[in-house]
């Protein structure tokens, strides 16, 4: 892919059209950074080479993700994102290759993509709750961590609604008939709209509404929210949870009475008592307490997966906090199963964020960069650009993850070029632009940038005061190239033609 940006500004002068030309063959990789101020023109730099682009017939697709909406792109494919919108995205949706894909790297992929785009990060436990969670959700809808064959999507395969984790028969109900079912001790689930039975009561009348069923299709962040909350209102209320506080009261009242008698020991008293008889009591009192709802508890068991999930979800207060930001998460409306209806046969697909909010933008931008950047993983090495993903107001989603290298913004900058993705990114200076970013481009432009940011560009870009200079906004731009095997990298005067 060839796209002009000028030609040399002094061979101009002495009458050379020398073009400064971005050459993807020849240059290290297709990231390129472009920076200046607003007004300088950095949207009419990005429209004037897509447009190039596609008149020169390439065949690359281009993600223009724009931040304020007004980024107009001439027979591009504009999707708005709202809250109120029919589609979206969905983190859960898992891919179906052995190499790359599965289900632990769909989970891991979420989490990790959550802390980069929230202000507030996850703790350990909440990562850990959120992971357990996921995989029984998982679970219930077919997708089993260690087996690949579960992995891929068959339209034509159903299932039950529920895979009996949570001991519930959803149920195939008529409204009018729901007052039948009612008296044959059906309940209604608020969140999955069904009536349902628990899975030892599906016997005798109840057995005439049928089993509920739906299509087999990926969890989506509403499905893992249902679900935790059905979690943390049985383990808060549950024998459970009884069990465990009369444990924990139990054990409370031994190390008291432990600490006494050690106490005795310590100061030689022997011949006096120890406890008196009242603290006697209360211990056989809590022991008691403990058998008793430890007797409830066994009694309770039905699904096998009891104990099991007692040792997951042993924190009502952790299981609260997920709960919670799950929900947070659900209600910014970005999280759908329908994917946004873009027009395959256009080069240009354009992604109107402003009706966002700034981390609703940034979580919804990370979320796509890193499917993109998958896709790209599993197509293989290129021997050419074949993606560009367009990121105006890089600032905007940046993370202290990408300082390190290790975010979805610095992963593709440092590994995407051999599989055919590059990135564009427009920031008003180098401020919230990370090193590692910085680095790693192999064009940078400079349209013009505020003289408060020069002593931090001239630090950073290794370029003169001089040439930040002479840059005369929509006139003249200042270029770096970097091509293969060159040692040293030119910035060059540039005429904008």
């Amino acid at each position: 892919m060839e796209l002009n940006f000028g030609v040399d500004y002094f061979g101009a002068r002495e009458g050379r059209k020398t073009p400064v030309q971005l050459n993807t063959k020849r240059l290290i990789n297709g990231h390129m950074l472009i920076l200046g101020s607003s007004g300088v023109g950095k949207s009419h730099t990005i429209r004037r080479l897509i447009a190039q682009a596609m008149k020169a017939g390439t065949k690359v697709r281009f993600h223009v993700f724009d931040v304020h909406g007004d980024l107009e792109i001439e027979g591009a494919s504009v999707v708005q994102f709202s809250e109120q919108a029919p589609f979206g995205l969905n983190p859960f949706r898992v891919n179906p290759s052995f190499e790359f894909g599965g289900v632990r790297k769909a989970i891991q992929a979420f989490i990790r993509t959550v802390d980069q785009a929230s202000r507030t990060p996850l703790g350990l436990k909440q990562e850990a709750v959120i992971r357990e969670l996921a995989l029984d959700v998982y679970r219930e809808f077919g997708f089993q961590k260690d087996d690949p064959s579960t992995w891929s999507l068959n339209a034509y395969e159903s299932r039950l609604i529920s895979g009996g984790s949570d001991n519930r028969i959803y149920l195939n109900v008529p409204f009018v008939d729901k007052d039948r079912a009612r008296g044959f001790g059906a309940r209604f689930c608020g969140e999955r709209k069904l009536w349902y039975v628990h899975t030892q009561n599906y016997k005798g009348g109840i057995t005439e509404f049928p089993p509920a069923f739906k299509e087999r299709d990926y969890p989506t962040l509403a499905d893992i929210l249902a679900y935790a909350k059905q979690i943390h209102l049985e383990k808060f209320l549950g024998s459970d949870q009884k069990a465990i506080r009369a444990l924990g009261y139990l054990n409370k009242t031994a190390r008291t009475m432990q600490r006494k008698m050690l106490d005795s020991v310590k100061r030689k008293r022997h011949d006096e008592s120890v406890f008196d008889e009242d603290e006697e009591v209360a211990l056989e009192a809590a022991k008691e307490s403990a058998i008793d709802a430890f007797t409830d508890y066994a009694n309770s068991i039905q699904t096998g997966l009891e104990l099991e999930n007692l040792i997951k979800y042993d924190s009502p207060e952790v299981l609260k906090s997920v709960v919670d930001r799950l929900n947070n998460l659900n209600s910014t409306g970005i999280f759908k199963n329908t994917p946004p209806p873009f027009d395959e046969t256009l080069p240009v697909w354009r992604y109107k964020l402003n009706a966002l909010s700034l981390e609703e933008k940034k979580m919804l931008v990370l979320f796509l960069l890193l499917d993109i950047f998958y896709k790209s993983v599993q197509r293989g090495e290129q021997s050419d650009v074949l993606e560009i993903c367009v990121l105006d107001e890089l600032g905007t989603y940046v993370s202290g993850a990408d300082e390190r290298g290790d975010g979805v913004i610095g992963t593709i900058a440092r590994e995407a070029r051999k599989f055919g993705l590059a990135l564009w990114a427009a920031n008003q200076s180098t401020e919230n632009v990370p090193d590692s970013l910085i680095s790693s481009v192999g064009t940078k432009v400079v349209l013009g940038v505020d003289e408060m940011y020069w002593p931090d560009m001239v630090k950073k870009l290794r370029m003169d005061a001089k040439l930040l200079n002479f840059i005369q906004p929509h006139h003249t731009m200042a270029v770096q190239l970097k091509e293969k095997g060159s040692t040293k990298t030119k910035w060059w005067w540039t005429a904008i033609s």
